[in-house]
């Protein structure tokens, strides 16, 4: 698995982006993943992750910033056990999110020759967390790439999420932590 950290070392023919933070690469992650694998297959392209060196609130807002839940080193690892072709791992500062979410996909494109971007139903990324799903569907056909949206993944009446696996691990449900998590 190769690991970047800037867009404009990506040396590949072609990438499928999956666009998250993915602290926790769990069942849910895990899906979008898979998804952009098949889809990187299908499209003769390599599977990007592109995800940060730090959850973004350690930046944005620290006081509101979630605990950990795999370091950056694991979550490399998890992520190469997945099998993806590579990771961006973009150092998230204020400037980046500052960023126009329109140049942010502009830039995937340009740079990661992507043939197609991958995102949660409910990623936000650029300026103010602009960036959504629709953003991603609505750019695809100007800049030149498919969007694939994956929507949540269930694990009975909860979607899977690192917001439920910190509430669980809180609740002292480590078993069920464990098992989204993969």
């Amino acid at each position: 698995m190769r690991v970047w950290t800037r867009e404009d070392q990506f040396d590949l023919p072609a990438s499928v982006a999956a666009l998250g933070t993915f602290d926790g690469v769990h069942l849910g992650h895990q899906a979008l993943i898979r998804r952009a694998m098949a889809l990187a297959q299908e499209l003769g392209a390599a599977s990007v992750v592109c995800t940060f060196d730090r959850h973004p609130l350690l930046v944005l807002c620290p006081e509101r910033a979630p605990r950990e839940l795999l370091t950056l080193d694991q979550k490399l690892a998890k992520l190469e056990r997945l099998g993806v072709d590579g990771v961006l791992v973009k150092p998230f500062t204020r400037e980046f999110a500052a960023m126009a979410p329109e140049a942010y996909l502009r830039l995937l494109v340009d740079e990661l020759r992507a043939r197609a971007i991958v995102a949660g139903f409910n990623y936000t990324f650029g300026a103010q967390g602009r960036g959504d799903a629709a953003l991603i569907r609505a750019e695809a056909a100007k800049l030149g790439y498919r969007a694939e949206i994956v929507e949540a993944v269930r694990d009975g009446a909860d979607t899977v999420s690192s917001t439920l696996i910190r509430r669980l691990l809180a609740e002292g449900d480590a078993a069920r932590a464990k098992r989204l998590l993969g």
